[in-house]
C-alpha cells in the first residue's frame, strides 16, 4: 500500500537551491520533504556560476602576466593547461557544493525521496510508491540552455555555458552566440587563454543593463580582442571538412571559419511535462516557455512556487533570496515578493559590471533626477594597482533619494551590493559620506558621489548659520 505523506512544505529538485530551502525551512519549523528526481536537475546555477569564477581567475591570471609591463614587471605569453585549469576549476566547484547527502539531510529532520516524480493532480506529487500532499510544493527544477533553431547547428558539436566546462582543449578560434553576461565571461576568459574569439550577441547585447556601462566594458574586450559582432546575427552554420562556416547576416553577409561554437543565449525553466501537466499550471502568454507567476512566484495553483531557474531566474543569489522570502511568506511574514528594483545584476567580466534600480542612459530624466559620476581615474586604490579604467553611476533625486546605481569596474559588485543595500534601507545618498574606508579603497567612489550631491545641494539657510552659533557657545 503506498504511503502517503503530509508535510508543511515539499521541495521538488535537489540542486543546490533546493537543498538550501529545504534546510532553511526546516530550520525555521517545517516538515519538509525533498524531492530528488532521477534526473539531475538542470544547470545548477550556483555551480556553474562558481565553476565559470574559477575558469575566468585563472584567464585573469594569464592576463595579468601578459600585461605585468604596466606595472614595471617583464611581459611573458602564458602556456595556459586546459586540463589543469579545468580540473583546478571543477574541484573548486565541488568543494563548494552542499553537503547533500541523504544521511545527512534526513539528520536535519528532512525527509528525502529519490526517484521519478510527478503530480497525479492538482494536489498531489507522487514519487516512486509515495504520494506527497504537501500544504505548498517548490519547484526548484532549474533551467537548460536556449538552443535557437539555427540552419545546420543540429549537424555540428556544440557547446553550451554548462558543457563547455569540460572541455581540455585550447580553442583555435571560438564564436560565441549571444549576448549574456556568462556569453561574454567566456569570451574574455579564452581570448585570455589564446584562443581567438569572435562574438555575436545574435539579437541582444546584455539587455537590461545601461549602455552607457555595456559601452565602457565593450571597449575593454575590444581591446583585449574579443572580436564583437554586434550589429550582425549568425544566420546559418555550415559543416565542413575541417572546422565549421558560419553565415553572417546583417555585417556585410560575411562568413567566418570557426574551429569551435559556444551557444550561450541564456537559460529557460525545466518544466517537465511529465511532472507538472498533472497538476495544470498556466503558462505565461507572451513567453510560453514560462509559468504563469505572480510577484512572489506563486504559480496559477496556490500551493505551487517556482524560485531559481524555474522562475526564470538564472542568477544564483537571486533564487536564494527567494527561497529565502517563501519561507517568510509560509510562515505569514510578509507577501514574500521579491522587488526587482532592489536586485543587483552582475556581468562577471573583468571589468565587472553591475547594476541595480533604474539606470538606463536611454531614459529621460524627470524634474528634480540628477545623475552623477565618479570616474575611476580619479581613485587612488583603482591608481595604485593599475585598473583605472571605469566608472560608477548614480540617479539621485532632489532629496538624494538613491533611484539606480551602476557600476563598471573593479569592486563592481561590491560597490553595487552597498548601494542596494542603501537603497533597500531608504538612506540618503548624503549618508554615506560618513563612510569611514581604510586608504586607499575602491569604496572611495562612494564618498566621492555623496560629496558631488552635497555640493549641488547645499545646506539650508537656518543649517549655514550653524558654525556662527557654535563660534558664540563659551
Amino acid at each position: 500500500m503506498a504511503d502517503t505523506l503530509k508535510p508543511d512544505l515539499c521541495v521538488i529538485g535537489a540542486g543546490a537551491l533546493g537543498i538550501g530551502l529545504a534546510i532553511r525551512a526546516r530550520q525555521r519549523g517545517f516538515d519538509v520533504v525533498l524531492v530528488r528526481r532521477a534526473s539531475d536537475e538542470a544547470g545548477d546555477a550556483a555551480a556553474g556560476s562558481l565553476r565559470r569564477a574559477a575558469f575566468a581567475a585563472s584567464a585573469e591570471r594569464a592576463q595579468a602576466i601578459r600585461t605585468a609591463g604596466q606595472l614595471g614587471l617583464d611581459n611573458a605569453e602564458p602556456e595556459p593547461s586546459f586540463r589543469t585549469i579545468g580540473e583546478r576549476a571543477a574541484a573548486i566547484a565541488d568543494a563548494a557544493s552542499p553537503r547533500d547527502a541523504d544521511e545527512r539531510l534526513a539528520g536535519l529532520g528532512i525527509t528525502v525521496l529519490a526517484g521519478d516524480a510527478a503530480f497525479t493532480d492538482r494536489q498531489t506529487l507522487r514519487c516512486g510508491e509515495t504520494a506527497i500532499r504537501a500544504r505548498h510544493f517548490a519547484l526548484a527544477t532549474g533551467a537548460k540552455s536556449v538552443i535557437p533553431a539555427l540552419p545546420g547547428l543540429d549537424q555540428v558539436a556544440y557547446f553550451t555555458p554548462d558543457s563547455i566546462a569540460d572541455n581540455i582543449r585550447k580553442l583555435s578560434h571560438l564564436i560565441v552566440i549571444g549576448g549574456t553576461p556568462a556569453a561574454l565571461q567566456l569570451a574574455q576568459a579564452y581570448r585570455r587563454l589564446g584562443s581567438a574569439v569572435t562574438l555575436v550577441p545574435q539579437g541582444g547585447l546584455l539587455p537590461g543593463f545601461d549602455s552607457e556601462l555595456v559601452a565602457i566594458l565593450l571597449r575593454e574586450l575590444r581591446e583585449e580582442g574579443v572580436v564583437i559582432l554586434d550589429t550582425a546575427e549568425v544566420s546559418a552554420i555550415q559543416p565542413r571538412s575541417q572546422g565549421t562556416g558560419i553565415m553572417l547576416a546583417g555585417a556585410g553577409d560575411e562568413s567566418l571559419d570557426v574551429s569551435h561554437i559556444l551557444v550561450a543565449m541564456g537559460r529557460v525553466p525545466d518544466l517537465d511535462p511529465g511532472l507538472l501537466d498533472p497538476a495544470r499550471l498556466r503558462r505565461d502568454r507572451l513567453r510560453p516557455d514560462r509559468l504563469l507567476l505572480g510577484p512572489n512566484g506563486q504559480t496559477s495553483n496556490s500551493r505551487i512556487s517556482a524560485i531559481g531557474g524555474a522562475a526564470g531566474e538564472a542568477e544564483p543569489h537571486i533564487g536564494v533570496r527567494q527561497a529565502a522570502l517563501l519561507v517568510d511568506r509560509l510562515l505569514g511574514q510578509g507577501k514574500g515578493q521579491l522587488d526587482p528594483l532592489h536586485v543587483p545584476r552582475l556581468v562577471p567580466a573583468q571589468p565587472a559590471l553591475a547594476q541595480v534600480g533604474l539606470l538606463d542612459s536611454d531614459r529621460d530624466l524627470r524634474p528634480g533626477q540628477t545623475v552623477l559620476r565618479a570616474n575611476l581615474a580619479e581613485n587612488d586604490a583603482a591608481l595604485a594597482t593599475g585598473l583605472a579604467r571605469g566608472v560608477v553611476k548614480l540617479v539621485v533625486d532632489r532629496h538624494g533619494t538613491i533611484l539606480g546605481a551602476g557600476a563598471v569596474g573593479p569592486a563592481a559588485g561590491e560597490t553595487i551590493a552597498i548601494l542596494a543595500l542603501a537603497m533597500a534601507r531608504g538612506l540618503n545618498l548624503a549618508e554615506l559620506d560618513r563612510l569611514a574606508l581604510p586608504e586607499p579603497s575602491l569604496l572611495a567612489t562612494l564618498t566621492d558621489l555623496a560629496d558631488q550631491f552635497i555640493a549641488l545641494h547645499p545646506p539650508r539657510s537656518w543649517a549655514q548659520r550653524l558654525p556662527m552659533l557654535a563660534r558664540l557657545r563659551p
